[in-house]
């Protein structure tokens, strides 16, 4: 994947380097996430740049975050949002392993189980990423449910998507970015 550093009026856009090391939080916190409290082991397929705002699974948990970011001896605003989609027959399996019961249809007893793994994943990823000069606000997060539903990403932001794959079946991680010089 490549991804370009652009600055224009202060908008940046990461590079490469930045995007691996602000992703990987995310990844790690995931799969201590689905160890724990899912217990199966996931796996990463090549991230790649999101051209439409159609989530690829029937539920989407979804946490925005802002913050500053300190790099290079410059601090800078930044937003962003996590989201994480899933097929609706994998929520349900992954919702019964959570709360260690069997489940055969989505229901209210685990409307909120995709926002909880988010809000978990967003809170140790936050705990990876203040070494690296994040100060990071998180949002609380939500959940969108149907088929083909759009998320609303941020303006202007580049958004990136990294298919997983578990014993449960494929779902994907979106993560999107952008910083902004503070005096622009």
């Amino acid at each position: 994947m490549i991804l370009l550093l652009i600055s224009i009026k202060g908008l940046i856009i990461m590079s490469d380097n930045y995007f691996v090391k602000f992703s990987k939080p995310f990844l790690d916190a995931l799969s201590e996430t689905f160890e724990m409290m899912v217990q199966t082991k996931i796996s990463a397929h090549s991230p790649k740049i999101k051209t439409n705002n159609v989530a690829h699974g029937d539920i989407t948990a979804l946490i925005g975050m802002n913050g500053k970011v300190e790099r290079d001896g410059q601090e800078k605003d930044f937003k962003g949002l996590m989201a994480i989609s899933w097929p609706e027959d994998m929520y349900v399996k992954l919702a019964g392993r959570m709360l260690f019961e069997e489940y055969t249809e989505y229901c209210e007893d685990i409307a909120d189980s995709g926002a909880e793994i988010c809000n978990i994943v967003m809170g140790n990823a936050k705990n990876g990423l203040t070494p690296l000069g994040y100060k990071i606000d998180m949002a609380t997060p939500s959940t969108v449910r149907g088929k083909n539903h759009e998320i609303k990403y941020p303006a202007k932001t580049t958004v990136v998507e990294i298919t997983l794959s578990c014993d449960l079946g494929d779902f994907s991680l979106e993560l999107c970015y952008q910083e902004h010089a503070i005096n622009s």
